[in-house]
């Protein structure tokens, strides 16, 4: 019992770093991805802010108020945030909206880097699109963090409306 006592002090220890720091809108972290689209008649912006800890926020209008939505496992936001390194989006100097535009956008320490397409002469590069089209699954019907119902999100996709938005790109 006594060569026990070190191990279960050491558990002790360390169990509180094991927590998953949570955040809100007010003091979000340096790191995001945030993704989105807007335009169209109404011109609104929907925008999702996606950190590295899996959880999301979604804000409706550039003055509307986040709503959090339930979160995602940290090593898919991580997985995620990898993904977004590698397309440099420093790199790329895509500024090219159309009257419906989508976006991504990564902040790091050191960078804040944003790529807008839409136009319908322009297409974006496929592993741009491959990876925003991901970000948006994640928070299609994704349900409020405060809601009570079921965990897994409702699929809906009409297969023949995922067919003309594969098409656009």
């Amino acid at each position: 019992m006594k060569k026990l006592l070190p191990v279960f002090a050491s558990l002790l220890l360390f169990l509180p770093a094991c927590k998953v720091t949570k955040y809100t809108p007010e003091k979000l972290p340096i790191r995001q991805l945030v993704f989105g689209d807007g335009g169209g008649f109404a011109g609104i912006e929907t925008s999702y802010t996606l950190l590295e800890n899996g959880q999301i926020f979604r804000q409706v209008g550039v003055e509307g108020s986040f709503e959090e939505l339930k979160s995602i496992k940290p090593k898919a936001a991580k997985a995620l945030f990898e993904k977004v390194n590698s397309l440099q989006l420093f790199k790329l100097d895509i500024d090219k909206p159309g009257n419906l535009y989508y976006f991504l956008r990564q902040v790091t320490d050191n960078l804040d880097s944003r790529v807008t397409w839409g136009a319908g002469d322009y297409f974006p590069p496929q592993g741009l699109v491959a990876v925003y089209k991901e970000l948006k699954t994640i928070v299609k019907d994704r349900q409020s963090a405060n809601s009570k119902t079921s965990k897994t999100p409702k699929t809906t996709a009409d297969p023949k409306k995922t067919e003309e938005e594969n098409s656009k790109w």
